[in-house]
């Protein structure tokens, strides 16, 4: 952060990117408004924003990991998005949220949502689609 922060005021351009948004950790609304502000405040030209991957053992492992150092309710939120009734929820509260700040904060117009849709349930793809506004529909349709 330090050195986006060093390259806006060297005149440098900016990007944001906030990959991936953990659960129990940068995905409530407070937290995303930090973020926004903080790439806002850089003088951010677009904002990237994924949520976290749910293929391969990256989430069994980062739970692990947390559970491990005492980070037990943020082990639970992961652990909790295992399940993919569970992760599509939490894609589509997390662009909500993302979105909701960046309106409020920022330009909607330079928001880059990067999404693969595989793995959400029809009704969270569907609302998405209802407001879509900077989401990159990745991968296969």
């Amino acid at each position: 952060m330090e050195s986006l922060r060093l390259a806006s005021v060297l005149g440098l351009r900016t990007y944001a990117m906030f990959c991936p948004l953990l659960p129990g950790i940068a995905d409530a609304p407070e937290q995303i408004d930090r973020l926004v502000a903080f790439a806002v405040e850089c003088h951010a030209e677009e904002i990237f924003v994924e949520p976290v991957n749910p293929r391969g053992p990256g989430l069994r492992l980062a739970q692990e990991a947390l559970d491990s150092r005492g980070f037990h309710e943020e082990a639970a939120a992961v652990a909790c998005i295992r399940r993919k009734t569970e992760w599509s929820r939490y894609v589509l509260r997390v662009i909500q949220n993302v979105q909701r700040s960046v309106r409020a904060h920022y330009d909607i117009d330079r928001l880059r949502f990067l999404l693969y849709p595989s793995r959400l349930t029809h009704e969270d793809a569907a609302r998405i689609r209802q407001d879509d506004a900077g989401v990159i529909w990745l991968g296969k349709r």
